[in-house]
């Protein structure tokens, strides 16, 4: 991308932005993880440019900075109340070079500070340690948690199956973000709250499919997944 091209798609952001708030959306997310366009600014393995938007760790987050900086100032000098956004991001990249603890750790201290509602990890187990040696004594949630220290609210996510989890989830989250387990059951939530936990279906058959409304599309997430909730 040129740098004229970068800041248009900053730009596209704030319009964007600006639509949600007409639209009486209640917040935007800004995705910056699953190696989309924001991820691959802020990743050694992608961004190999030289110039004022990539190369070391701090020019690496310029995108990110500006774009964060520029959506917020968005709902700042609108008339909107309480319109919330918040950052995703993905923690660690396999590749090499790629991101690392180091490089997230250093990008949610920034973003901690800035003007953001809350901040939004993507894992698939909310117990996951990391691939790196000097980060296996706790999981990856609970580093960020720790890094973030209460600046802003941190959503927690990974296969979260029963209230259990969702509970060992908040001890290094204030929120618990539950996907997978309410494609299975759109109910999970409220059979959990009212303690029917021994009614929440925990595996996708194929005759339940038409009822809930699952396509192709999201059963071969799901097959990719978790092939053992399938049947």
């Amino acid at each position: 991308m040129t740098e004229e091209e970068i800041l248009v798609l900053i730009e596209d952001f704030k319009k964007a932005t600006a639509r949600a708030i007409e639209a009486g959306f209640d917040g935007v997310e800004i995705h910056g993880a699953n190696t989309y366009l924001i991820q691959q600014f802020f990743s050694p393995h992608s961004n190999r440019r030289e110039d004022q938007w990539g190369g070391s760790l701090e020019k690496r987050f310029t995108f990110i900075n500006q774009l964060v900086d520029a959506v917020t100032a968005v709902v700042d000098n609108s008339e909107v109340r309480d319109f919330i956004v918040g950052y995703r991001f993905s923690p660690e990249e396999y590749e090499e070079p790629g991101i690392k603890m180091p490089d997230t750790l250093y990008l949610v201290d920034k973003l901690a500070d800035k003007k953001l509602d809350y901040l939004h990890i993507s894992l698939g187990d909310f117990k996951k340690v990391s691939v790196s040696e000097e980060y296996k004594e706790k999981s990856i949630l609970q580093y960020v948690h720790e890094k973030i220290n209460g600046r802003v609210p941190l959503i927690g996510v990974g296969d979260v199956r029963t209230k259990q989890d969702a509970e060992d989830t908040l001890t290094n989250a204030e929120l618990v973000a539950v996907g997978r387990s309410l494609i299975i059951d759109p109910h999970w939530t409220s059979k959990v709250l009212e303690g029917k936990e021994d009614t929440i279906r925990t595996v996708l058959a194929d005759q339940d499919r038409e009822e809930l409304m699952v396509g192709n599309g999201i059963v071969d997430f799901l097959s990719f997944m978790m092939p053992e909730r399938l049947r």
